[in-house]
């Protein structure tokens, strides 16, 4: 990820996305994970630190983090037991309970070989918890700014994990505000190419106090209706819940 980039994921890493993001973590874990108190979790990409908060609240949190600007800011917080600053797959001598990797495995070239190293670092019975960016027509310079490989369909990531995992739940989020994200997206591209070389190749995320405020109660609405059972059809993103069965 570019400097410039991850210096602006950071500044925005507690805006109303990244906290609807790590609600829908929290259901997931609360719903998928083993019975067991307190969980051995490991959080692979863990950014600056801003899911280890609700981690930590199911057990003990390990972290993955080559960034150094996120490997800073996640040894501020204190939460993680152990951090990490190699790439997986790298040898590690562990297993956990639950892994997750929130919009982290579309950075990984070698994804199959990635998300085999995850299969393998689980506890039978454990659960990988993961989103991606949804749909590769919607690949810009807003994903290779960020170094993005690749977007995903839920078929599509669903067919890059292991055989062997058992997927409890895979689906889309960010459904209800997907039509005006699209738009923006097209209009943000637009202006792009039509003045090249101007302002951030990230998209910025809305952060005026009414407006994350509005999309924030948005995604509290959308993790409720998941968590009754409401699986969209579309969206922004990809979620995808695994068990490793095998021992």
């Amino acid at each position: 990820m570019e400097t410039t980039a991850y210096q602006q994921y950071s500044e925005e890493s507690g805006d109303w996305l990244k906290k609807g993001r790590s609600r829908l973590l929290a259901h997931l874990v609360r719903e998928f994970s083993p019975g067991k108190r307190p969980l051995e979790m490991l959080e692979v990409g863990a950014g600056v630190g801003q899911n280890l908060g609700v981690l930590t609240e199911f057990g003990v949190v390990d972290a993955i983090e080559v960034s150094p600007l996120g490997q800073d800011a996640i040894a501020r917080t204190g939460a993680a037991r152990t951090l990490y600053s190699t790439s997986v797959p790298f040898e590690l001598d562990r297993r956990y309970d639950v892994i997750c990797a929130l919009d982290v495995i579309e950075h990984i070239e070698d994804d199959r070989g990635a998300l085999q190293w995850i299969h393998d670092h689980l506890n039978p019975g454990g659960i990988f918890v993961a989103t991606v960016p949804a749909y590769p027509w919607l690949f810009s310079d807003h994903d290779r700014a960020l170094q993005h490989f690749r977007r995903y369909t839920a078929g599509t990531f669903r067919r890059a994990l292991p055989a062997a995992f058992h997927v409890e739940a895979c689906a889309y989020f960010n459904q209800l505000l997907f039509p005006a994200a699209v738009g923006s997206r097209a209009a943000w591209s637009a202006a792009r190419m039509l003045r090249p070389g101007k302002g951030s190749a990230k998209q910025s995320s809305p952060r005026s106090g009414l407006a994350s405020s509005a999309l924030g109660a948005v995604l509290r609405a959308e993790v409720d209706l998941i968590a009754r059972g409401y699986r969209p059809r579309f969206g922004l993103s990809v979620f995808c819940v695994a068990r490793r069965t095998a021992a």
